[in-house]
């Protein structure tokens, strides 16, 4: 697998100008994939047992104005579309988003703030100092199984001052509001205009709000057709209305809109009305009921696609702005939603992405406290500087476990039955068709610290035994 993974990886190298930057980035894929152990930078070099002088110069890598993660997310974004990329039967391709906290204290940590989380699991607490990344993925499949390849990861909670710093969201509007949902929002329009083709984004119902949608539709193509849908599930509450009535008799202006409804009754005073369809969803074949209706709704002033779901234990009601879509197909749309939690844990817990620890002093003492526009203004020059590149290092190292993990996912879905000849070891449950993750990296682990030698004609193997020699000149020059 090894061979494999040196493939996908050597496709990175247009996307970085010099070579040093590049062979630092193969050697942070390939540390969160071999090594054994989730302590931060140090655990790669441990694992692949580089020099230790190298530590210094693979945190000036991450920290380094020529890692540009917007320039590898780019490649990274074409190449998943390349392999084997989900599409709708109208040939949009899939995003799913959504949010991840991360708990973290550091006292000089850029970003941390005190955040809320809901949670049915009763081991999470509901207030947590840490960061809040938004995360799109791209959903990836084959016959057997579909993956949520992440994307892009990009610090969402309290972020608008040190994207400031970042210099970010320079063409953003100054009237425009930043937010979590029009961070999301954004974030799915970025990335379907670097694909520039059709797609559509399945979002939680935290998203099913008016600017949501008013920022996906202003995403147009070459030829003017719309790039960017949203389907999303509603909040119970929602209200939409009837088109204008075609004849109005009443004194006065006509109004503007019809009857305002209250899907969440329609359950009860349109049971008759619905109908019973039969869907795939979570890898089973099931009948549910539906009640499809084009409503206006009011926040944006446009007609969406309403769609009323039954099943044997709940109602709920799913939005679609794309009114060409069938019902059946939002319904199974929504349920691949699913797939991004998976690909959480993943992260986390088997590549270990979230285990980051950069920092700077030159971060205010505010903790559990966004960085405000008053504090900014004290700051130095190079303080800010400081700030933007722990920032920095901060999204790029999240950034490239998520690529880490997505090669996994590629891996599995390309090469599952050669990973399940040479996968060995116990599982209580063992896949028949495509293998994990987990599965993936194990095999890869066996090959590196056994078999490596049988690799030195790859890039990765001349890559590492480049950082083990002593005789490399000043490595933090190069990484820089």
């Amino acid at each position: 697998m090894i061979s494999q993974l040196c493939l996908l990886l050597k496709t990175f190298r247009q996307a970085f100008p010099r070579s040093a930057t590049f062979e630092w980035f193969v050697v942070a894929v390939f540390g969160f994939i071999v090594r054994l152990d989730h302590h931060g930078v140090s655990s790669s070099i441990r694992w692949l047992r580089l020099l230790p002088d190298t530590y210094e110069a693979f945190l000036a890598f991450f920290r380094s104005e020529a890692l540009k993660i917007d320039r590898i997310v780019t490649h990274w974004l074409k190449l998943v579309a390349q392999q084997g990329a989900s599409r709708t039967r109208s040939g949009a391709f899939i995003l799913i988003g959504d949010g991840i906290k991360v708990a973290k204290e550091a006292k000089y940590m850029p970003g941390i703030k005190k955040l809320h989380q809901d949670s049915e699991n009763s081991s999470k607490a509901p207030w947590i100092f840490g960061h809040h990344f938004g995360v799109l993925g791209m959903l990836v499949a084959n016959r057997n199984k579909a993956f949520c390849v992440p994307v892009i990861a990009e610090l969402h909670e309290g972020a608008e001052v040190i994207r400031q710093l970042q210099q970010k969201d320079a063409d953003a509007k100054e009237t425009e509001k930043i937010t979590v949902i029009t961070l999301m929002a954004n974030l799915a329009k970025g990335i379907a205009g670097k694909l520039k083709e059709p797609c559509i984004a399945v979002l939680d119902a935290y998203f099913a709000v008016g600017p949501t949608f008013a920022i996906a539709k202003t995403l147009g193509g070459d030829t003017g057709q719309r790039l960017l849908h949203i389907v999303t599930r509603a909040k119970n509450n929602i209200v939409a209305r009837e088109e204008q009535p075609q004849a109005y008799s009443g004194h006065g202006r006509p109004p503007k809109y019809g009857k305002k409804i209250k899907l969440e009754k329609l359950f009860s005073t349109r049971a008759n009305d619905f109908s019973t369809v039969t869907v795939r969803t979570y890898g089973e074949t099931r009948k549910l009921e539906i009640l499809c209706l084009d409503l206006i709704w009011q926040s944006i002033q446009e007609k969406l696609r309403f769609v009323l779901v039954k099943d044997d234990t709940s109602t709920f009601i799913l939005i679609c702005s794309d009114l060409n879509m069938t019902p059946e197909e939002i319904v199974e749309l929504y349920a691949s939603r699913f797939k991004i939690e998976v690909t959480f844990k993943m992260v986390k817990h088997i590549i270990g992405g979230l285990y980051y620890h950069f920092w700077t002093k030159a971060w205010p003492d505010n903790l559990g406290k966004a960085l405000a526009e008053a504090d900014a203004e004290h700051m130095t020059d190079r303080s800010k500087k400081l700030i933007a590149n722990a920032m920095n290092a901060i999204e790029g190292f999240v950034n490239i476990a998520l690529i880490a993990t997505g090669m996994l996912q590629i891996l599995a879905l390309q090469h599952a039955d050669r990973i399940l000849h040479l996968h060995h070891w116990w599982m209580r449950t063992y896949p028949l068709d495509v293998p994990s993750e987990e599965m993936v990296k194990t095999v890869i682990q066996h090959e590196f610290y056994h078999n490596f030698r049988k690799f030195k004609h790859t890039a990765i193997y001349r890559i590492i035994r480049n950082k083990r020699s002593k005789n490399e000149p000043d490595l933090i020059k190069m990484a820089a």
